[in-house]
């Protein structure tokens, strides 16, 4: 009769395990799909939002041959032009092959409006070779009015007006990667939320079915080891870090802990282990007052901060924690997820948009010289004047 009880009970714990399991993986594997095809989409934004770039200095500096040489009359200048202009155009080359992908990952609209900015810059560029083949055809430029003038038509009416619909292109790409990067981080976010819901579920199961097995067989040790057994036979297969902390001290860490964090679970289970030696310095503060929330019974969001491994290499991380029972004491079970990459996007990112703001500098700094070359070129024509 009691073998007949543990085996309902026993049937009872993995029927709601079974279902459950596969809805997590089948709704993790369609959160992983989401955050490859994200991913993807981010490294084709990223791709274009480089060659926009390397463009838009191209196009910058394919003024400054024309530019140095009504200034000193030096046809070396000339030679400088050829090869910018073939770096100008394998940029407009790159920037057609690209459009395709952007149309592939779904932009269609934001592709129409890059083409027609691509075309716009495309007509800029044969004009200003053109005016520039005409610059460097006048034997002596310096102080010359017709170098002079079409100097100015050929950056106030087609290099600035190109620099700008580049621009335009930029915002559209840093819109795109926005976007594209919030539903990758809401993607992380689900996936953190699955496997904390399905780790918490089955922890429910397991109290349960402790619930039940302590009723009818007076808590049996035997079982109890089995239920935790069970519970740490799901937590080594998943793909984070799983660790639960009672008293400041970890008294478990899954096998996925030891190979990210690089030590042992005998370093991590020591009562001398000081789990705050794991967080970068400038989190720690943060990690107590995170702990003494749960520890309050307060609900804390998920959070990000950054982790030192053994060897000293830093690992950025998004933390998902609850409020749990362990052995009949309040202890913290965390499920840890590595964002690193992630971060490195974003990193990368931001490096992009500080070279989009020197280029910037670097045109309002050619602008200037040109403006100190028309002042000049009005300076002789002055004294031209008074000669007559």
């Amino acid at each position: 009769m009691r073998l007949k009880i543990r085996t309902k009970i026993i049937l009872s714990f993995f029927a709601p395990i079974i279902p459950l399991t596969i809805i997590v993986v089948i709704v993790s594997g369609y959160i992983l799909n989401n955050l490859y095809n994200e991913a993807q989409r981010l490294d084709t934004i990223s791709k274009e939002s480089v060659k926009v770039a390397n463009l838009r200095l191209s196009l910058d500096k394919v003024l400054m041959p024309a530019n140095d040489y009504i200034i000193t009359g030096d046809r070396k200048y000339i030679e400088d032009f050829k090869a910018v202009s073939i770096d100008l155009e394998r940029g407009l080359k790159e920037a057609v092959e690209i459009l395709p992908h952007m149309e592939e990952i779904g932009f269609d609209d934001e592709v129409k409006e890059e083409m027609e900015i691509l075309g716009d810059v495309k007509d800029a560029w044969q004009n200003i070779r053109e005016i520039s083949l005409k610059i460097f055809a006048i034997s002596d430029p310096i102080g010359n009015k017709d170098a002079a003038r079409l100097m100015e038509e050929m950056d106030y009416k087609w290099s600035y007006p190109a620099i700008e619909r580049l621009k335009k292109w930029g915002e559209i790409d840093m819109e795109e990667y926005k976007n594209v990067l919030e539903r990758h981080n809401m993607a992380w976010r689900q996936e953190g939320i699955t496997m904390t819901a399905s780790v918490i579920s089955f922890l429910v199961i397991c109290t349960i079915y402790i619930l039940i097995y302590s009723r009818t067989a007076a808590r049996n040790e035997e079982e109890l080891r089995a239920s935790e057994k069970k519970f740490r036979g799901l937590a080594e297969h998943l793909p984070d870090m799983v660790f639960i902390n009672k008293k400041g001290r970890v008294v478990y860490a899954n096998k996925k802990c030891e190979e990210i964090m690089k030590y042992k679970r005998e370093e991590f289970y020591s009562p001398d282990f000081d789990f705050l030696s794991l967080i970068a310095p400038e989190y720690i503060e943060m990690i107590k007052i995170k702990f003494e929330k749960h520890m309050k019974g307060e609900y804390v969001e998920p959070y990000e901060y950054a982790i030192i491994t053994k060897d000293g290499k830093r690992v950025e991380v998004i933390s998902n924690t609850v409020l749990m029972d362990y052995e009949g004491e309040k202890a913290i079970l965390g499920i840890i997820t590595d964002i690193t990459e992630r971060k490195k996007a974003e990193e990368k990112l931001r490096q992009y948009v500080d070279e989009l703001e020197r280029f910037q500098k670097v045109a309002v700094k050619r602008e200037f010289r040109i403006r100190e070359l028309q002042e000049r070129v009005k300076e002789l024509e002055g004294r031209q004047g008074e000669g007559r």
